[in-house]
Parts: C-alpha cells; structure tokens; sequence
C-alpha cells in the first residue's frame, strides 16, 4: 500500500512538472526567444580613413577602408560601398583633416576637378605656377605629380663686349627641389603608364614665383631667342640639406665646345693674346669687362 502511495505521488509530480513547462512555454513573449531567432538589422558599408588624414593630403586608394553603416542612417553625404569605390577616391585632396576609422565625408574632399582643389594642394605660404614643356623637357614622361625636381633655362644672348662672338648661350638652374602639383589635368600618381605631359603646375614660394615668371617670358618669344625651361627629375633619396645654401653656376657654351672662347663668371670673356718675342711665342689672358 505504501509503494502505491509513492508511485502516486511521483506520477502526480511529473504531471504538475510537465504543465508548469508546458504553460510557461505557451506564455514566453518573443523578445525572449533565443537571439538567432530575431531578425538582422541590415547594414551596408561606406568609406573611412585608414589612417590620420590632415589637410592637404592627396588620397590613395591605401588610406581608406570600408566601415559597417546601418543601412537605415543618412548616407547621402558618405561614399557608400556599391555606388563608388575607394578607386575613385584617389587623387582627391583632403580639404578638412579626417581621425583614423572617422567616415569620409565628401564635401570635405576635394577632386581635380572640383573648384578649389589646387589651392587645397598647396602648402601653406606657397604658391602654383604652370609652365609650357617641349616634348623632351619632361623626361620623356616619367615624371609625376609629387615629384621633386629641378628647373633649367637655357637661353641664348648677345654681347656687346664681344666683337668676334656675338652671341652666347648658356644653362642655369633657377629653381631647385620643386614640387610638381599636376601635369595636364592630372593630379594623381596612381597611374604608371608614360605620357609626355604638354604643361607642368609647380609648387613655388614667392621669389621663386618671379623667377620662373621672368624664365616663361623669356621663352615666350620668337624662336630667334633660343630659350628652353627643362624639368630634371630629383632622387627621393637625396640630401637637400647639403645644397640649400649652394648656387648652381651657370654652363657656358665654352663648357661644352672649346670652339668658344672661355667665359669668367657673368662680368666679362676671357681674351688670349698670342706674344711673339723674337722666337718665342707666349700666350696671355686679359679680361675684357663690360
């Protein structure tokens, strides 16, 4: 009779169990069903710096990365993964500084194309100056924007101190460690291929603005002047410390040909005057002045 008891009441037990699990999972509400069970917010993806960008910097496609975005927020501003690519950002120009993971924003860019985008490029205090080039003046296209080169005038003039030699041509360097801004259009070095380039925008400070000034009307004229700038492309390994307080002299023509007679400095020609005494011939140099 006891172990009936027992049998009985276990039995009831595992009822009043069985209903208690039964009810309570009839009466769970839905915001407490297991995670997975709910559905995903959806998401999309836009442009964000990879790195700190200050202002100034030209874009490549390395200093950005996409970041998740819900899909539901604003995104009209952002470059949004699927309508452009971080491509298409290269070559833009920061106008406003970006923090590492901060979204870019696009009306703090600038494209070549947009107004304002060379003056976004400069370096502060500097200055941008285009000059004309010849087709071998550029190093047979091998130069591109943020390159640092040199510029060279070769010209040809006249002297009035000189009645056997007319004429004098001569190279100099007028500016050194340049930067070039843009060839043409193009202000991005993300593409590799060649192209001889028919105009240059240089990075210059104020003197050097004139100076170049100066060198691109005296190129200007007719081709009797014989003047040429040239584009010298600079190591980026080299040490432009050692030359910042170094003026280029100038090659003569007299450097290249001995044909001419030797110049000394820009003050006057070198005379040599054959003297005969008796057998002996001897040579002396004078210095004609201006």
């Amino acid at each position: 009779m006891a172990t009936r008891k027992i049998i009985l009441l276990l039995l009831a037990a595992v009822i009043a169990l069985g209903t208690v699990f039964l009810v309570h999972g009839m009466l769970t509400p839905e915001a407490v069903k297991p995670a997975e069970q709910q559905p995903v917010a959806p998401i999309t993806e836009i442009a964000a710096a990879a790195r700190d960008l200050p202002t100034g910097t030209i874009l490549k496609e390395s200093d950005l990365k996409w970041i998740q975005w819900p899909a539901g927020a604003d995104t009209d501003a952002l470059l949004v993964k699927g309508k452009t690519t971080l491509a298409d950002a290269a070559g833009a120009v920061v106008r406003d500084g970006f923090r590492s993971g901060e979204p870019i924003i696009s009306a703090r860019i600038a494209h070549p194309k947009d107004q304002g985008f060379l003056a976004a490029v400069l370096t502060p205090g500097m200055r941008a100056m285009s000059v004309s080039l010849t087709p071998t003046a550029e190093v047979a296209g091998f130069i591109f924007p943020g390159d640092r080169v040199d510029v060279i005038l070769t010209h040809s003039f006249s002297r009035k101190d000189s009645p056997d030699l007319t004429e004098r041509r001569v190279s100099e360097t007028i500016l050194q460690n340049v930067r070039v801004l843009a060839l043409d259009q193009r202000s991005d070095n993300q593409s590799t291929d060649p192209k001889i380039a028919q105009i240059a925008t240089l990075e210059v400070g104020e003197k050097q603005a004139e100076k170049l000034a100066l060198a691109i009307d005296m190129t200007a004229g007719s081709s009797a002047n014989k003047a040429a700038l040239s584009l010298v492309l600079r190591s980026l390994a080299s040490d432009d410390k050692s030359l910042a307080d170094k003026k280029p002299e100038p090659t003569w023509d007299s450097d290249v040909s001995s044909a001419y007679p030797t110049v000394n400095g820009s003050d006057g020609l070198i005379q040599r005057v054959q003297v005969m005494r008796g057998k002996t011939i001897t040579e002396d140099t004078f210095e004609r002045h201006r």
